[in-house]
């Protein structure tokens, strides 16, 4: 299902066996997390987005809904399989798919209005970790709205997992924390940081580029 490149870390290549697991990992509820990812991400009607590891296409195509016929979407996956997958399913107009790593966003400076990046950040290799931060502020608009998410294990999994691990000294699941890019985010510029722990098995951070809010005249 994944296989290990060096400079853009885990990739999907098997689409099927990845719906599968999605659908058995949130107990057949992953429509309700597409949803809720799409409101926390703040998308309007018209609104420019970039799903970041896209995968499948899923969330991708959520938003586009979201954006309208005005708007447009953009997925973004380092995974040849994923992005001819998405080609050869999505004919919407406004939809788009590139195949092209986190840290080398083929986009133009200050272009969209939403950033997505859900389940992706521990696939990257740590070292372009910082440089995938780098190129979400910067293809982002003033005002603009970044959300990353990943797994947030429920008490009952940590309990199952400790028993069954108990010789491990280090968290497994601070890996996937979102939270742990907070400073990061910081760093790089961004305000408004929230953090949800959603219904679904999903820690959501929020963050926002200051400056004007919209997008320019088309």
């Amino acid at each position: 299902m994944f296989v290990d490149a060096p400079d853009t870390g885990l990739i999907i290549e098997g689409m099927r066996r990845y719906n599968l697991f999605t659908t058995v990992w949130f107990l057949g509820r992953h429509r309700r997390l597409l949803a809720e990812l799409v409101r926390a991400s703040g998308t309007r009607p018209g609104d420019d987005v970039v799903d970041i590891g896209c995968g499948p296409g899923k969330l991708m195509r959520a938003l586009g809904e979201k954006a309208g016929s005005q708007g447009s979407v953009t997925g973004i996956d380092p995974s040849a399989a994923a992005i001819d997958y998405n080609r050869r399913r999505d004919v919407h107009p406004n939809h788009r798919y590139i195949q092209a790593p986190a840290q080398a966003l083929p986009l133009p400076d200050a272009s969209v209005d939403v950033v997505t990046c859900t389940f992706v950040m521990h696939h990257i290799p740590e070292e372009h970790r910082e440089a995938a931060i780098a190129e979400m502020w910067r293809v982002l608009r003033p005002g603009g709205r970044l959300l990353l998410a990943d797994a947030h294990p429920t008490a009952w999994m940590r309990f199952l997992f400790s028993r069954s691990a108990r010789h491990h000294d280090s968290d497994p699941f601070e890996e996937v924390d979102i939270r742990r890019y907070t400073p990061s985010l910081r760093a790089a510029g961004f305000t408004d940081l929230r953090y949800i722990a959603g219904r679904h098995m999903t820690g959501v951070s929020t963050a926002t580029k200051p400056g004007a809010q919209g997008s320019p005249p088309r």
